[in-house]
């Protein structure tokens, strides 16, 4: 039931998502300078700021979609390439209501000019369907050090986040989109944000925790646990215990590898998705990511190398199997939680504290699985199973006392699913939600 659902939601929010967009405006490089959002490129932006001279003004154009009450669109412009002692002009969108504000960042805390429009003439607001839009002019020549002449070339800037009680909100990315040079304003340059389509992102992590946290989950506890489950029934030959522990790690491979070319594709090089100093553990996370898709792809390679089940080398190909699929599965899971706190991610670190519970709900199951093995042990080693003749075949059947151990383990399992899948249901959804992680303004 969880896959299904999660897979509604999730084409749901991506159609959502594609409504909500709007198209590029065709000026932009021609007769204009723009700031556009990455989506632009497959004709659905989700921001666009324009920007061309008109005698002593600066004729500016923002243009956002519409997510959830309330929403800002903030361009700034800086003398450095990092945010802070930035002057700001920014569209707001509040309950309806459009409005255009002057502000200036120092260092990471911004604050609304004295005068909002100081040097802003000619505002005109709107809201329509699921965009919502600001023009006005902008006086060229300024000496106030808190409004910067535009005639000077500056480092560009866009930020997005919410708005409460009509004040600006911590944007969503702790590194928003930001020109790569100083800019001409009197140019007509265009400044894509963003190289990496952050719904491309989204789909590769959704698509990663999908593969390790249900199906790894569920495929490593059936092959621990459930060996001695239908030990006399097979499907196309196998004990079910084995189809189902494969069925779920070729999931595992078939989606790793399906979102390792999607980011692959999407990705422009290892060096745009690097964090800023003070998260250089994150950098690590394309890393990890290749390192989990090989151990992925080794596992099941393996197999092809089996020994026989009465072969005495068959306790080391066990361990081998053993090592590299828990290794891979560590090693998925702390990706994921690198992954979820990257700047291009744009997700919550709540989202990052779910799987923290993930992984101790997964621990507490293994421990519970251990104790009813060892306790199941102890029993068929004093004796309890009883040995009984049937049809003059000598077949042995398990006592109540062993079959209060099968209900247990299956009970453990349905608590296990429904836990473990509420846990990437709420990961999940914290990854669709158009709310990034969380910065200074």
């Amino acid at each position: 039931m969880v896959c299904p659902t999660v897979l509604a939601i999730t084409i749901a929010v991506l159609s959502v998502q594609a409504i909500n967009a709007f198209s590029p405006d065709p000026t932009c490089g021609v007769s204009k300078g723009c700031f556009k959002s990455n989506e632009c490129a497959s004709g659905d932006c989700t921001y666009l700021v324009t920007w061309y001279r008109s005698g002593d003004q600066m004729k500016f154009e923002f243009t956002s979609t519409i997510m959830g009450s309330s929403k800002y669109l903030s361009f700034g412009l800086s003398d450095d390439d990092d945010m802070g002692d930035d002057s700001t002009l920014t569209c707001k969108y509040e309950s309806g209501s459009v409005s255009v504000e002057g502000g200036y960042n120092v260092e990471e805390t911004y604050t609304i000019l004295s005068n909002p429009l100081e040097k802003v003439s000619g505002v005109v607001t709107s809201a329509s369907g699921s965009t919502f839009k600001c023009t006005f002019d902008r006086q060229i020549n300024s000496t106030n050090p808190k409004i910067f002449d535009l005639n000077t070339k500056w480092y560009l800037f866009i930020a997005e986040g919410f708005i409460t009680d009509g004040v600006l909100q911590e944007h969503y990315a702790s590194h928003p989109p930001k020109s790569e040079n100083v800019v001409d304003l009197f140019a007509f340059e265009v400044i894509t944000g963003g190289k990496m389509n952050e719904k491309t992102a989204k789909l590769h992590g959704l698509i990663m925790v999908l593969a390790w946290m249900i199906f790894s989950s569920v495929g490593m506890t059936i092959a621990r646990y459930f060996k001695s489950e239908w030990s006399d029934k097979t499907i196309l030959g196998q004990k079910i215990w084995f189809q189902v522990h494969r069925a779920c790690m070729v999931m595992v491979l078939a989606l790793t590898l399906i979102s390792f070319f999607i980011i692959i594709l999407s990705a422009e090089g290892y060096r745009d998705n690097l964090e800023a100093s003070d998260r250089k553990h994150l950098n690590s996370h394309p890393i990890l990511g290749i390192i989990v898709l090989i151990l992925t792809c080794i596992n099941p390679i393996m197999t092809f190398f089996r020994c026989s089940p009465d072969d005495e080398r068959r306790k080391f190909f066990n361990w081998a199997h053993f090592g590299v699929g828990v290794s891979s599965h560590i090693l998925a899971v702390i990706t994921i939680i690198f992954g979820l706190q990257l700047t291009k991610a744009g997700v919550k670190i709540e989202a990052s504290y779910v799987v923290y519970v993930y992984i101790a709900a997964f621990v507490i199951f293994e421990v519970v699985y251990e104790i009813v093995k060892m306790r199941e042990r102890g029993q068929v080693e004093g004796g309890t199973y009883e040995m009984e003749i049937v049809n003059e075949d000598k077949k042995c059947q398990v006592s109540n006392r062993t079959q209060k151990f099968s209900r247990l383990r299956f009970l453990l399992l349905i608590s296990q699913l429904m836990v473990l899948g509420i846990l990437t249901l709420a990961v999940i959804v914290y990854i669709l939600l158009d709310i990034g992680a969380k910065g200074g303004h």
